[in-house]
């Protein structure tokens, strides 16, 4: 992350939501391909009913034009938001944000937006923020409920530069979870092969299914739709089978115009070191080339053995990304 000077004339301005589509376009120029999915999420938003767009606080961090005053009400236009430091999506009735910061100046600058917004007072009726530190547009209480943040998540140097105020406004010590992946995607050189071994989830998959689902839960404390039907329906769910018995599953998880990610990788213990997961991979991943798209899958930072056999096998690491559950899990 870049450290910039602390009297920088960056300014956080919240803008329209007609404008998230170039806030998702900055995330994906300058994200290195770890803020793409989100980016996606943020491209929708321009569909939301124009009574819950209130809700949702479109933050940018730019650079206004030289000797702009202070207090001037600038709003920055598509070059400048592109060219922007930060962004975030924060909205306080979820209480989430999604985050995305090139420096710790636009890092604080998005902490303070957050930790000043308050519930208790009537909503300022103009969607734009244009002071240097724009104190954030106010909403009406939700049933009396506290306004602190609950989950943030985005490029985790930008979050965990965060982090520090988040909490203190929470007055808590530490977060009550925090899980980091390396996002990462098959490097152009390595060719992925099909396996005779790997096929689509069938009817007759359910029980095996159910472990995969248990077990994954058990393993990495991520739980996945309990709808096992729908996922045979989707035809996303696939399974490597060795001698009649399946020993490995994964699935395409969020597909975009230009990447799939491939997810919920799991070898069942008794089959494990015999190469099974990295063959279910490959074959997702040849799958996806020839749909002319980028194979991305994500990797808990912990897993180091992992790291080490997914580099092996040609994946690159694109960056980052965390999810922190500041009070609540």
């Amino acid at each position: 992350m870049n450290k910039l000077l602390v009297n920088t004339p960056l300014r956080c301005t919240r803008i329209g939501v007609d404008k998230a589509g170039l806030a998702a376009d900055f995330l994906r120029r300058k994200g290195g391909g770890v803020m793409d999915m989100i980016a996606h999420f943020w491209d929708r938003l321009s569909q939301t009913p124009p009574l819950a767009r209130g809700d949702l606080h479109l933050v940018i961090v730019w650079q206004p034009p030289k000797n702009s005053p202070d207090n001037s009400p600038l709003i920055p236009d598509g070059p400048q938001i592109l060219s922007a430091s930060g962004a975030m999506l924060f909205v306080p009735k979820a209480k989430r944000a999604d985050v995305f910061a090139l420096d710790h100046v636009s890092s604080d600058l998005l902490a303070s937006y957050i930790s000043q917004w308050q519930p208790d007072t009537p909503r300022i009726p103009s969607p734009t923020s244009t002071s240097p530190m724009d104190p954030p547009d106010k909403a009406l209480p939700t049933n009396g409920e506290s306004s602190t943040l609950q989950f943030i998540t985005g490029e985790a140097l930008g979050v965990q530069a965060m982090l520090p105020s988040l909490l203190a406004s929470a007055h808590r010590k530490a977060p009550a979870k925090v899980v980091t992946n390396v996002m990462m995607q098959l490097g152009p050189a390595t060719t992925p092969a099909l396996s005779p071994r790997v096929r689509k989830a069938r009817d007759g998959d359910g029980a095996i299914l159910n472990r995969w689902r248990k077990m994954y839960k058990e393993e990495r404390g991520i739980l996945f739709d309990a709808d096992v039907d729908a996922w045979i329906e989707s035809g996303k769910v696939y399974v490597c089978q060795h001698e009649s018995q399946i020993v490995a599953v994964a699935k395409f998880d969020l597909e975009l115009a230009t990447m799939v990610e491939i997810g919920g990788v799991y070898t069942f213990p008794e089959f494990r070191r015999h190469g099974f997961g990295r063959e279910l991979v490959s074959d997702l991943a040849c799958r996806i080339r020839t749909d002319k798209k980028i194979p991305v899958l994500q990797v808990d930072v912990d897993n180091e053995a992992a790291l080490r056999i997914y580099q092996s096998a040609g994946w690159n690491v694109m960056g980052r990304l965390v999810r922190v559950w500041i009070t609540a899990v």
